[in-house]
C-alpha cells in the first residue's frame, strides 16, 4: 500500500504550517508571561515562608534560565520559525526541571503542585510529542518520590496499599488529561486542515476565474490607470502627513515589474532592493495572478455576502461527505454518486481509471472527508466497485 499523503495539494501543508506557527507564537508569549508570574509568586512564597538563601537562589536561577531561553527562542523565532517549535520542548523540559528542583529542595507536599503546573503548561501547547514528554517526566518523578522519597508526601510510614493508591491517582490523572489533550489536538488539526483547504480552494477558484477572463478577453483595469491612481493616492497621503513622497521609487519598480523586466536587470537598476523585496512587491500588481488582484476580486464577489457567526465554519467544517446530521444511508448515496462521477467523468473532467480513483480517495485528504466506515468498505472492495461500474456502463475500464 502506498504511503498516505498528508494533503491533496502541497500548498495546503504550507498554509497549515503557517497557522501552526502563528498560534504557537501566541502560546509561547502566553507561557512566557505565565512563567514570569510564577517566578514572582515563588519568590514571594520563599520570602514569606522564611526559606534560606542557599535553597532559594538555585530556584530563582533556574526560573531565570527558563525565562531567558524562552526570550531567546522567541527572538530567533522571528527570523527562523523553527525556534518556536524548539521552544515548546525546551520549555517543557525546563518547567519540569524547575518542578523537580523545588520538590527535592524544599521536600514539602505543597511543592507537588508545581508538578501539576508544569504538566498544565505542557498541555497548553496541544502537541502530542510534548504530551508524551510531559507524561514521561511526570511518571518518573512520581515514581522517584513514592519509591525513594515517600516522606515528601508524608508516606514514610504509610503502608504499601497507600503508596500504590497515590501512584494510581497520578496515573489516572495523566490518563484522563492525556485523553482530553488528544481530543483537543485532533480537533485543532481538523480545523487547521479545513481552514488551509478552504484557503487553497479559494485561490484555485480565483485562478480559474482569471484564466476564464483572459480566454474571454475580458477588459481588466489598465495598468497605467492603476499606477496613476496609486501615484495620486501616495502623493496626497504624503502631503497630508507633511512628508516627501517616498513611494515614487517603489511605484517605478512596480511599473518595471508590470512591463516584464527581468529580475536581474531590476536588481542592477535598483541596487538597494533584494530578490525578496521584488517578490514581495510583485504581489502588489493588478495583472496576472498576483495576490492584490485576487484580493480585489474577492472583495468584489463577497461584498454582498453576509455570514453569521454560527456559519463561520460552515464552508470548511462541512465541505465533506461526513455531515454529522446525515444518516448512514445518505452518506452512502453521496459517496456512490461521487465515485460514479469520477468513474464516468463529466464536462470538465474525463473518466478516471480505478487506480487513480483509489489513490485519490485513500492516499489524499479526501480520505478525511468521508465516513470511516464507508472508506473501509471501499478500501477492502475497490475491485468489486470497479466490476459493478464496468457492468453498469457496459464498457471496459482499465485497472
Amino acid at each position: 500500500m502506498a504511503r498516505k499523503k498528508a494533503f491533496i495539494f502541497s500548498e495546503i501543508e504550507d498554509y497549515r504550517t503557517e497557522l501552526e506557527i502563528k498560534h504557537l507564537r501566541t502560546k509561547n508569549h502566553f507561557v512566557l508571561g505565565f512563567l514570569l508570574l510564577m517566578m514572582i509568586l515563588t519568590i514571594v512564597y520563599l520570602v514569606l515562608s522564611g526559606q534560606t538563601l542557599v535553597d532559594s537562589i538555585p530556584v530563582v536561577i533556574a526560573f531565570l534560565a527558563v525565562l531567558i531561553m524562552n526570550i531567546t527562542h522567541l527572538a530567533y523565532g522571528r527570523i527562523t520559525p523553527s525556534f518556536y517549535q524548539m521552544n515548546k520542548y525546551v520549555t517543557t523540559v525546563g518547567t519540569f526541571f524547575l518542578s523537580i528542583l523545588m520538590i527535592f529542595t524544599f521536600r514539602s507536599p505543597s511543592m507537588v503542585i508545581s508538578l501539576f503546573i508544569a504538566y498544565s503548561i505542557a498541555a497548553f501547547y496541544q502537541d502530542m510529542k510534548v504530551l508524551f514528554l510531559s507524561n514521561t517526566f511526570m511518571l518518573l518523578t512520581v515514581f522517584a518520590i513514592i519509591v525513594n522519597n515517600p516522606e515528601i508526601l508524608g508516606l514514610a510510614s504509610a503502608t504499601l496499599d497507600a503508596r500504590v493508591g497515590i501512584g494510581f491517582f497520578f496515573i489516572a490523572f495523566m490518563v484522563i488529561l492525556s485523553i482530553s489533550s488528544y481530543i483537543i489536538v485532533k480537533q485543532k488539526s481538523f480545523f487547521f486542515n479545513q481552514i488551509a483547504s478552504a484557503k487553497e480552494s479559494e485561490f484555485r477558484q480565483l485562478d480559474l476565474l482569471i484564466e476564464l477572463k483572459e480566454k474571454l478577453k475580458e477588459e481588466n483595469l489598465p495598468s497605467e490607470t492603476y499606477f496613476s491612481h496609486l501615484e495620486a493616492f501616495t502623493e496626497a497621503f504624503c502631503k497630508k502627513i507633511g512628508s516627501a513622497n517616498v513611494f515614487k521609487e517603489k511605484i517605478a519598480v512596480l511599473r518595471d515589474l508590470d512591463k516584464g523586466i527581468s529580475e536581474e536587470d531590476l536588481l542592477v537598476k535598483y541596487p538597494t532592493l533584494t530578490k525578496t523585496d521584488l517578490s514581495r512587491m510583485e504581489d502588489l500588481l493588478m495583472s496576472g495572478h498576483h495576490k492584490l488582484r485576487k484580493a480585489a476580486m474577492k472583495i468584489m464577489y463577497d461584498q454582498n455576502i453576509h455570514i453569521k457567526k454560527r456559519e463561520i465554519f460552515s464552508e470548511t467544517q462541512f465541505k465533506s461527505f461526513n455531515h454529522q446530521s446525515d444518516r448512514l444511508e445518505i452518506k452512502i448515496i453521496a459517496f456512490v454518486l461521487f465515485y460514479t462521477a469520477l468513474k464516468k467523468g463529466f464536462a470538465v473532467l474525463p473518466g478516471l481509471e480505478e487506480e487513480k480513483i483509489y489513490d485519490a480517495l485513500i492516499h489524499s485528504d479526501f480520505y478525511y472527508s468521508m465516513d470511516p466506515r464507508i472508506v473501509r468498505i471501499y478500501q477492502k472492495n475497490s475491485a468489486v466497485f470497479d466490476e459493478i461500474v464496468k457492468d453498469a456502463f457496459k464498457k471496459k475500464v482499465r485497472r
